[in-house]
This record gives structure tokens, C-alpha cells and sequence, in this order.
């Protein structure tokens, strides 16, 4: 080997293991599930107005929308409810209501229904939970012409295992 030549060498060296971890790093982002990205975020900004219009016709619509989370099952699952009042607090009845959810820390996984009538103002389904925390749920409620959207979070816990022990 020519002397002087270990230099040349170490630079390659150096900078195809940069090259190396920025790929591993990249692969190591790519997968992550707490990572999320909102889906066609561009448009949602450019259409903030619209956005400020919603919330405008939710106020003016006087609809009440509550949401509640069962505790998680040992078949990882939580029953959503979602309860629509009009502005008098009567129950808004026949409303398609659908959902998304998403567990904040694993915000790349979303789910999505569409929410049964349960009783006169009162909707419901069951969601895969497998994660007690903070979810963040969006509402999407439709009546006629009438039109309501909103997001709100909601705590998913999970009941202590049974500890019922014979003497």
C-alpha cells in the first residue's frame, strides 16, 4: 500500500457508514406507528376557512355530542358511544354518524366505523382497543341537510385482571 493512502480510505469509510446509519434511521422512521402524518394536511390548510365555516355551523346547529369510551375488554375491544342532543337537549334521532379514532401514541393506526343506533339519540360500535390512553375521536354527524364535525379526546382504560382468589 502507497503511503498516504490510509487517509483517502478513512474518508470512504467514514462516509459510507454515514451513508449507512442515515439509511438505518430512515428505515427506523419510516416504520414507526407513533409516527403519523395527516392525510392530505395540504389541502386541510388551504381550506382553513372552511375549516372556521364548520365550526361556525356547528354553533349554529346547537347539536350536544358526547362521546364515552367502555373499559377495554380481555378481548381487546371498547364499545364507542356517542350521544347527539339538538339545542333543546332532545335526541337527535336517524343521524349517520360515522368515526374515526386513533390512539394518540400510535397515531399512524386509525379506525374508522359507521355508528349503529342504539336508542333514540344514541350510537354506538365496537372498536379493536388495545390501548389504554388518550384517543382522539372525530365525529362526523349528518341529519338532512344538516351537518356536524368535530374532534374531541376520550380516555380508554382497561379493568384490573380479577384477583378473586379461593382461601
Amino acid at each position: 500500500m502507497k503511503p498516504g493512502i490510509g487517509w483517502p480510505i478513512g474518508i470512504a469509510c467514514i462516509l459510507g457508514a454515514t451513508i449507512v446509519g442515515n439509511l438505518m434511521v430512515m428505515r427506523i422512521a419510516g416504520n414507526d406507528p407513533a409516527f403519523a402524518v395527516e392525510p392530505d394536511y395540504y389541502r386541510k390548510a388551504v381550506e382553513y376557512d372552511s375549516t372556521m365555516a364548520q365550526a361556525r355551523r356547528n354553533l349554529a346547529l346547537g347539536w350536544q355530542v358526547r362521546r364515552s369510551l367502555s373499559p377495554i375488554t380481555a378481548t381487546d375491544s371498547a364499545e364507542l358511544q356517542v350521544v347527539l342532543t339538538n339545542a333543546n337537549a332532545e335526541p337527535l334521532r336517524g343521524a349517520r354518524v360515522a368515526i374515526m379514532a386513533r390512539f394518540n401514541a400510535r397515531a399512524n393506526d386509525t379506525l374508522t366505523a359507521m355508528l349503529q343506533e342504539q336508542a333514540p339519540g344514541r350510537y354506538h360500535t365496537t372498536l379493536p382497543v388495545r390501548h389504554a390512553g388518550e384517543w382522539e375521536v372525530r365525529v362526523d354527524a349528518r341529519m338532512g341537510d344538516a351537518h356536524w364535525r368535530d374532534a374531541q379526546r376520550v380516555q380508554a382504560v382497561r379493568l384490573p385482571l380479577s384477583t378473586d382468589a379461593a382461601p
